[in-house]
């Protein structure tokens, strides 16, 4: 049986990796790894953004497989300040 080791030093070095690059400066992705699997998980709030932190794990996970369980979830309408600016 597959348990997640979020400790495998891959994950951490994944985890500092989407943490330091400038595409993606992600704090709440989870990353596991699973026998040669590395598992993606966390909601961002774009496919964009979704995409740019698969690629930054394929780029430090040496060719391993990803599994991007990162989910898109739209954010609430932004709300307008009384200048019309948004926040």
């Amino acid at each position: 049986m597959a348990t997640d080791n979020a400790s495998h030093p891959l994950a951490v070095h994944i985890r500092d990796r989407l943490a330091s690059d400038a595409r993606t400066v992600e704090f709440g992705i989870d990353v596991v790894v699973r026998e040669d699997v590395v598992v993606l998980r966390g909601q961002v709030a774009t496919a964009r953004r979704r995409a740019l932190i698969e690629a930054v794990a394929r780029e430090a996970a040496s060719g391993l497989r990803i599994a991007n369980d990162v989910t898109v979830v739209e954010l609430p309408h932004q709300t307008r300040r009384v200048d019309g600016a948004s926040w």
